[in-house]
C-alpha cells in the first residue's frame, strides 16, 4: 500500500512540474537593451493587463518561440508557460495572436524641418531641423548653426521630453535662431500632430515649435 502511495505521489508530482499555464501578454512596440549574464541584447518589453494606458513593462530575457517582433505595433498574444525541468525558467510558445494595434508614436519619425518658433516664421537660410528615432528613442539634427545629437527621456501618445542634447560649439555669424531652439528644447513637454505638421508645446500649453514634414 505505501508503495502504491508513493508511486501515486511521485506521478503527481511529475505531473505538476510538467503544468503548463497559458497567460495573455501585452508585447512593446519598441524592444529594449538588456544583459544575460556578460551579453548585452534586445528584450521585448511586456505586460499583462488590459490597458495600455497603464502599462507597466517588464523586460522579457528568453525568446517566445513562433513569435516574431514587429516594430510599430503593440501586439497581444496568448502565450503558453512551462516550467523548465531542473531550473526555475520557463520556456514560453506562442499560441496565437489575439490583437495588434499601431503605436501612433512612429508617426513622428523621420525629419522635420522648423516652420516657426513661436510667433516668428523661419526661413529656409536659418533653418533647424530634428530627425526622431522613435525605435531607438534617439534625436540628432541641427539648431540652423551647430549640430544636435541627443535622447528622448519620454514619449508617450502626448507626452515628449527631451533628455541631454549635446551640440558642437561652432560661432555663426547669426546665433539668434540656434540660441532660441536650444532653448525652446528644453521647454518641450507635449507635442500633436495637425494636418502634416508637428507642433511641440511647453508645460503652459504654448506652441513654442511648429515643424514640417521634410
Amino acid at each position: 500500500m505505501k508503495k502504491v502511495l508513493l508511486l501515486i505521489a511521485t506521478i503527481m508530482g511529475l505531473q505538476s512540474c510538467s503544468t503548463e499555464q497559458k497567460t495573455v501578454y501585452w508585447v512593446n512596440s519598441i524592444p529594449k537593451e538588456c544583459k544575460e549574464g556578460a551579453d548585452k541584447m534586445q528584450c521585448l518589453q511586456v505586460y499583462k493587463g488590459e490597458s495600455l494606458d497603464q502599462a507597466k513593462w517588464e523586460l522579457l530575457t528568453v525568446p517566445i518561440e513562433g513569435f516574431t517582433f514587429e516594430e510599430g505595433f503593440f501586439r497581444k498574444i496568448e502565450v503558453s508557460e512551462k516550467p523548465l525541468k531542473d531550473t526555475p525558467s520557463l520556456a514560453y510558445t506562442l499560441v496565437r495572436e489575439l490583437e495588434k494595434v499601431k503605436d501612433t508614436r512612429f508617426d513622428l519619425q523621420g525629419e522635420w524641418r522648423l516652420s516657426q518658433m513661436g510667433d516668428s516664421t523661419i526661413t529656409a537660410e536659418a533653418q533647424p531641423f530634428l530627425k526622431l528615432n522613435v525605435g531607438e528613442m534617439k534625436v540628432n539634427g541641427s539648431d540652423s548653426c551647430n549640430t544636435l545629437m541627443g535622447s528622448i527621456k519620454t514619449l508617450t501618445s502626448k507626452e515628449l521630453v527631451f533628455g541631454d542634447v549635446a551640440s558642437t560649439l561652432m560661432l555663426c555669424e547669426k546665433m539668434e535662431v540656434a540660441d532660441a531652439f536650444g532653448t525652446a528644447l528644453k521647454e518641450v513637454c507635449s507635442y500633436e500632430l495637425k494636418d502634416g505638421q508637428l507642433l511641440l508645446f511647453n508645460q503652459q500649453g504654448k506652441a513654442l515649435l511648429t515643424f514640417k514634414k521634410k
